[in-house]
């Protein structure tokens, strides 16, 4: 870390020593402001602080392995490295399986299964009758099962408040939540969730758990876990000293450890991987979409600051949120993806007083939606309305990430 990372580390530190001590509110704060040159964020301010937008300082991303070859897939196949735009299929014929590209990211493994095809070089589907190949992983419903599918599950479980960790070999770990009634033979959609700078995976699984209401009061993983109703697995990991610096990759391939060890151990769609995070937990969302190419479906980062935003990025859909309290506007982070996804320039609404809007961009690249939702208010990933005892922003997340 350069020492004007370093700065703005120790600045957004101190703006969020206080975060967890109240609950969130949309009324003006005591909440620092961070500001440096190179990358982005979102200031320091506490849940209802004021924070000005800065920018954080530091080199610029790494972007992994170069994109691999556009890869063969079949319908909505995608093939790692490079964008499959979808083989095609003739009448009683057989639809493809999607080939890896070259030189992309190492966790990716080859494209997703179209109707009835197969995925990761799997055996063709039957296009008449829908049946898909297995020898790739993929079925004929479009998912694509991980190793563990049809293994008894041997990793901790965080079920009710019970919080039970996981270690990769580094030793560093994670929070697991499993559906209810889980079924080792069907493939699940994987959230991971990314705390704030000074959080951790448990106050993202459970902020009482500590003795302390955070920003995630609302319920565990950001308000997901209730929404997804049992469709979905969750997993909260910790930081270092309760930050995402990611120094030399550390962070990343933190994710690339988690992410080997769950899909070898349980039944995981991989084509539906996705990220939700906060602060510097959104931040490391973005550098995740960015150097891990076609491993993540979608992404949504809330107030995003404090590693410096990536050169380039290849289309995925992405959902921002920022308080107007905080400054940067669609310009914080937004901006940068519409850009990537292809979409038309424009200025999106403002947020009205006491309430919040979410507007996509037009013109996007298929399937590459690019949504943003400013809100009245200070930093925090729960906003609510004047006069609203609850937060509208889970639903809008799940919404999004349902069709990804």
């Amino acid at each position: 870390m350069n020492n004007a990372t370093f700065a703005l580390v120790a600045m957004v530190l101190a703006a969020m020593a206080a975060s967890c001590s109240s609950s969130p509110s949309n009324n003006p704060g005591t909440g620092g402001s961070s500001s440096a040159s190179g990358g982005f964020a979102t200031g320091g301010g506490g849940p209802g602080g004021s924070a000005t937008a800065g920018t954080a300082s530091g080199g610029s991303f790494g972007t992994g392995g170069a994109t691999g070859g556009s890869g063969v897939a079949a319908t909505g196949g995608i093939a790692t490295g490079g964008t499959a735009s979808g083989g095609s299929s003739g009448t009683g014929g057989k639809a493809a399986g999607g080939s890896t590209g070259t030189g992309g990211s190492p966790m990716a493994t080859g494209g997703t299964t179209g109707s009835g095809g197969a995925s990761a070089g799997g055996t063709s589907g039957d296009a008449d009758t829908g049946s898909g190949g297995v020898s790739g992983g993929g079925d004929a419903s479009g998912s694509v099962k991980s190793a563990g599918c049809g293994k008894t599950p041997t990793l901790n479980n965080s079920p009710g408040t019970t919080i039970s960790y996981n270690k990769v070999a580094s030793g560093r770990q994670y929070i697991l939540r499993l559906p209810d009634n889980y079924d080792n033979s069907h493939p699940y959609r994987l959230i991971l969730s990314y705390h704030w700078a000074t959080g951790s995976a448990s106050q993202v699984f459970n902020c009482h758990t500590e003795g302390i209401d955070c920003y995630t009061t609302q319920s565990p993983f950001f308000g997901l876990l209730a929404l997804a109703n049992n469709s979905t697995i969750f997993i909260a990991p910790d930081g270092t000293g309760g930050l995402w610096s990611n120094t030399g990759g550390a962070d990343v391939t933190f994710t690339d450890d988690i992410l080997k060890q769950v899909e070898a151990d349980l039944c995981i769609d991989t084509s539906h991987v996705q990220l939700e995070g906060f602060s510097m937990g959104g931040a490391m969302t973005i550098t995740l979409l960015c150097q891990r190419p076609g491993v993540f479906s979608a992404g949504v980062a809330h107030s995003a600051g404090g590693q410096p935003m990536p050169a380039t990025c290849q289309p995925v859909p992405y959902f921002a949120s920022l308080g107007s309290q905080e400054g940067g506007g669609q310009t914080s982070t937004a901006d940068f993806f519409a850009k990537s996804n292809g979409c038309t320039a424009a200025t999106l609404p403002t947020a009205p007083t006491g309430g919040h809007v979410c507007s996509d961009y037009k013109g996007c690249s298929a399937g590459h939606q690019t949504r943003f939702c400013p809100f009245d208010g200070g930093h925090t990933p729960s906003p609510r309305d004047s006069g609203q005892s609850t937060t509208w922003m889970p639903k809008e997340v799940w919404t999004f990430l349902s069709q990804y």
